[in-house]
């Protein structure tokens, strides 16, 4: 059995088999309510595990598991100075303002906090991508800590 929803007038339908083109209802697009609660519950821990990587700035450990990967610094941070790389760090570390397809709720995988320097602020981009033990693609699993690598990448948004 799954569960289908419609988009327009948001019943949900139960089927056996087979996949309804439409909403029995309203007539309006339907999708797959299952598939879509199952990534979110996979997006929910991916983003505590991504909060737990980044609030370390680097590997952290999560439900007795290591999560692995480093932290990049683009040149275009470098170039601001020591004190704003350190500054950019502690502003990542501790941002909450996500902007993840689910927001709080997802993967908290993208941020852009603006920094302090000299006479103002600078917006920077940080990024957490998933790679798999060798650095390649994704891992088959991203909520598996044995198979993923993570990448919390800092850069300006022209570097982006």
């Amino acid at each position: 059995m799954a569960r289908y929803q419609c988009i327009s007038c948001k019943a949900i339908q139960t089927t056996a088999g087979f996949e309804p083109d439409a909403c029995r209802a309203c007539g309006g697009p339907v999708f797959d309510l299952d598939r879509y609660e199952a990534s979110r519950a996979e997006a929910r821990i991916i983003g505590t595990q991504n909060d737990a990587f980044r609030t370390a700035l680097g590997p952290a450990e999560w439900q007795g598991e290591i999560l692995r990967g480093r932290v990049v610094v683009t040149r275009g941070i470098c170039a601001l100075g020591l004190d704003f790389v350190a500054a950019a760090l502690i502003q990542v570390r501790d941002d909450t303002a996500f902007m993840d397809d689910h927001g709080a709720d997802g993967a908290r995988s993208f941020g852009m906090p603006d920094v302090p320097h000299e006479n103002g602020v600078v917006r920077i981009y940080w990024k957490i991508d998933l790679y798999d033990t060798d650095g390649l693609m994704g891992p088959e699993v991203e909520t598996d800590p044995a198979q993923t690598i993570r990448i919390l990448t800092l850069c300006l948004p022209e570097e982006y």
